[in-house]
């Protein structure tokens, strides 16, 4: 079940981020726009907590020290990618530094 929630919220944060904004590098696209529809309103980069629900899922599943440190790596480098990506969106759009006051990171109402 946390598998498919974590594929539902990939699914849903594709279809909510629009057509010139998706890209897997954490530099914004030209003339990208700020998605707030969808699940983006609720979280800033809900493709990576899909990411970490896949990995949390797979590592409860079948259990291993190898998927759990595997998922530990995963989840510091898709912050550390966070960090980044939002400092490349401050310096293009000077109204996400409020959107980051509002909209939680990776996890509603905790970060």
């Amino acid at each position: 079940m946390l598998f498919l929630a974590g594929l539902a919220l990939f699914v849903w944060s594709a279809a909510s981020l629009g057509g010139n904004n998706f890209t897997i590098l954490p530099d914004p696209r030209q003339g990208n726009t700020l998605s707030q529809r969808g699940i983006y309103r609720f979280l800033r980069h809900p493709m990576y907590t899909a990411v970490l629900l896949c990995g949390a899922a797979v590592s409860i599943a079948a259990p291993s020290l190898a998927r759990w440190f595997a998922l530990g790596v995963c989840a510091v480098v898709l912050v550390l990618k966070v960090r980044y990506e939002e400092a490349l969106l401050t310096a293009r759009h000077p109204d996400y530094p409020e959107r980051m006051r509002r909209v939680a990171r990776l996890v509603p109402g905790m970060w």
